[in-house]
């Protein structure tokens, strides 16, 4: 019992820190984050888009986790800030190098686009039902639209490095993917089909 109620006060103090923004930028609204023990695993839902906010408190979800205890990261987001995943990604890998048991999952009817597709491969296994839509393209910045060689160049060696089939984002690439006006979807019985090596595990 006393999980939920360290976890609840170490989101509280996150929250309390969060960054202040420009006077003329709009915040955006922090993905959900919840707790919930699983039978085998702790299960951790993010709901929402990934901003620095929500890397504050998954880090303290994960700092309140029981050494060795395995976690199901499931995940429902259209992406975000990409410092605020890769340190998310950076955190998940590390946890997995100390023995920590990762698994990543997409519920049917839900999305995982742009920076959610690098925090659902730094699980293994991951779970999708064929359904769950995922898309990938070239990073944009937030205010300016943005899209540069060099982020985008960092956002493929990412993907690829996490286990992403080479072979499948050259493709992506070819029909536009990562050009800046293409944004890729397929569901994840297409990714299976088009051995992405995105997701592994279909499920109902």
């Amino acid at each position: 019992m006393r999980l939920p109620i360290l976890v609840t006060l170490l989101l509280v103090a996150a929250a309390a820190t969060a960054a202040p923004v420009r006077g003329d930028e709009r915040p955006l609204p922090t993905a959900r984050v919840s707790v919930q023990e699983g039978g085998q695993a702790t299960v951790v839902r993010i709901d929402g888009i990934i901003t620095p906010e929500l890397g504050d408190r998954f880090a303290a979800v994960m700092d309140a986790l029981p050494p060795g205890r395995p976690l199901l990261l499931e995940l429902n987001s259209p992406g975000g800030y990409t410092s605020a995943g890769y340190a998310m990604i950076d955190r998940l890998l590390a946890e997995r190098d100390r023995g920590r048991r990762i698994a990543t999952r997409v519920k049917g009817g839900e999305n995982c686009e742009s920076m959610c597709v690098g925090l659902f491969l730094a699980g293994r296994p991951r779970y999708a039902s064929a359904d769950a839509v995922f898309m990938v393209h070239a990073p944009r910045g937030l205010y300016s639209g943005t899209v540069t060689v060099k982020s985008t160049g960092r956002m493929i060696e990412r993907l690829v490095g996490l286990g992403a089939s080479a072979a499948w984002i050259e493709r992506v690439k070819e029909q536009g993917g990562f050009s800046g006006s293409v944004d890729h979807r397929e569901t994840a019985a297409q990714l299976v089909a088009n051995g992405s090596n995105i997701v592994t595990d279909l499920t109902p």
